[in-house]
């Protein structure tokens, strides 16, 4: 499409823009859009980490909607021209090593440097990447994710992960989530404190894995 068809007003595309609120929303239209958009792509990546077409076609599904549930749950806030493209490649590729990773160890015994080398061999990563900090990123992101997901409160819940995992400020969260910045610091203090137990364990639970 021409640049006509995606006016940028204040640094916002309004197409894109569209498509945030409707996967927020829900919209059978722009989930459809969102699919007809991604799929291939996506599929494209699942191919560098697998050679069976039944795993692929499971994996592009699963991080798919694994994203549109996430959009309705209010994990992505709108900001700037091209932010949620730029998150749904992050966070793509961050599903797909999580489940890479699963696949492996599920499969076989491995070493943190094997698969650290496959990925780094496959995947679209940044050059000098170090593979032992990919996993460990990796690692922690999902047991950080995992006790996320574990808070009850869903206001606690969304502060805290838009503040985490797209680093908006305490004001942002705030206009975003439409609550006073008071509040915000409230949800996200609580969030905290009930997160640490949750993460201390679990990463003690992963370590006592790997002996």
């Amino acid at each position: 499409m021409s640049k006509a068809s995606h006016p940028k007003i204040d640094g916002r595309d309004q197409e894109e823009e569209a498509l945030v609120i409707g996967l927020i929303e829900g919209s059978p239209h722009w989930v459809n859009e969102f699919l007809s958009r991604t799929h291939r792509s996506v599929y494209a990546m699942t191919a560098r980490l697998s050679t069976a077409p039944d795993q692929r076609h499971d994996w592009c599904q699963e991080i798919l909607l694994k994203i549109v549930n996430e959009m309705a749950a209010g994990r992505f806030v709108y900001q700037r021209a091209g932010c949620f493209w730029s998150w749904f490649q992050m966070r793509t590729n961050f599903l797909l090593i999580n489940l890479y990773h699963r696949k492996k160890k599920h499969n076989q015994r491995w070493s943190t440097g094997e698969i650290g080398t496959a990925l780094l061999e496959k995947m679209p990563l940044k050059n000098n990447a170090d593979p032992l900090r990919i996993l460990e990123a990796a690692e922690a992101r999902q047991i950080i994710e995992e006790c996320l997901d574990e808070i009850s409160s869903l206001d606690q819940r969304r502060a805290l992960g838009l503040l985490l995992f797209q680093e908006l400020s305490y004001l942002e969260v705030s206009e975003a989530l439409g609550a006073t910045l008071n509040t915000v610091r409230s949800w996200i203090r609580r969030a905290r404190i009930s997160m640490r137990q949750c993460v201390a364990g679990k990463f003690n639970d992963s370590h006592e894995e790997s002996f």
